[in-house]
């Protein structure tokens, strides 16, 4: 199994013609619901006990649903329907319950990371930073279908920049080369004959960064934020 082009936002609208597929992505980010409601209530919970995690689940079928790419990263966007529906909840909660508290008091036990400036560019850094944790994880799946894993990435690494720099154009050329990317998928191979072509680099020196330059290629074909590319 090589490389597909499918990024997280096309299996999302894709997901919708096809309720197991659908099935399968909500299973897939159970742990990003679970970390998102209790990020936002600082409390563990757990599937199947608490409400919380019930109302998250449909809160992500319903970001499934109105998901479009004009919203930009779906993540972010899930994110944002998920803490918005949790905080529907503990409004109607207290409402149900006859609560004493005023509206504000409601916003300042439920969103209180959401009411002054500071609070809420800190909840979006650390959403970002949560995104990209999500975001790394899923890249080591796709690696591992390559064989690759992050330590040998490490290792592998060009440690000079000029290096880097070479192999990140020749990732992104191989990626706007429509035939050098389909022969990669298809045979899960860099076809540096190809390469060689159109990029002046040494063959020897692409074989020496096969690896890296495959990971970079994954990273830039499913457009991951963290990569900053």
């Amino acid at each position: 199994m090589y490389l597909s082009t499918e990024t997280l936002e096309d299996r999302v609208i894709r997901s919708r013609k096809d309720p197991q597929k659908k099935d399968l992505l909500i299973k897939q980010f159970k742990p990003f619901i679970a970390s998102v409601i209790q990020k936002r209530l600082g409390k563990f919970l757990a599937y199947g006990v608490d409400d919380e995690l019930s109302i998250g689940l449909l809160a992500f079928d319903e970001a499934i649903k109105s998901y479009n790419i004009n919203k930009g990263k779906f993540l972010s966007f899930s994110r944002l329907v998920i803490t918005n529906r949790i905080i529907d909840h503990y409004r109607k909660q207290s409402r149900q319950s006859h609560s004493t508290s005023s509206y504000d008091d409601i916003e300042d036990e439920a969103t209180a990371s959401l009411i002054d400036k500071k609070s809420v560019e800190q909840f979006t850094l650390q959403s970002e930073l949560e995104d990209k944790k999500f975001e790394i994880i899923e890249y080591s799946h796709e690696l591992s279908l390559w064989g690759i894993n992050f330590s040998e990435l490490e290792r592998i690494s060009p440690k000079q920049d000029s290096l880097r720099m070479e192999y990140i154009n020749c990732a992104k050329m191989i990626v706007n080369d429509k035939t050098i990317l389909d022969e990669l998928m298809r045979t899960g191979r860099l076809p540096i004959k190809n390469i060689t072509k159109i990029l002046p680099l040494h063959r020897k020196k692409i074989e020496r960064g096969r690896i890296y330059i495959i990971a970079l290629v994954i990273a830039i074909v499913k457009k991951y934020s963290f990569i900053g590319l």
